[in-house]
């Protein structure tokens, strides 16, 4: 979930495979189930291209998906007094 403080870092090409089972594409190795060798898109335009082309090839649920990282700075905790 994100929060003020994410900021979107790239997107990731997923294909849902199963009840809460999905995939990360990468054009090199083809499917995975590690999103860490999943191809981190820069753009979102770039992975919908990706996208559009492995649908045409299946009837699966392929979706591009955004992913979040911390943008650096420390939230200020309020002091209860």
């Amino acid at each position: 979930m994100e929060d003020e403080n994410d900021v979107i870092v790239g997107y990731l090409v997923i294909r849902e495979i199963g009840d809460d089972e999905v995939q990360f594409w990468n054009p090199e190795a083809g499917w995975n189930d590690d999103p860490d060798d999943g191809k981190l898109y820069e753009t979102e335009e770039e992975a919908e291209r990706d996208a559009e082309t492995l649908r045409a090839d299946n009837n699966d649920t392929i979706t591009v998906e955004p992913v979040y990282g911390d943008d650096g700075e420390e939230e200020e905790e309020e002091e209860e007094i």
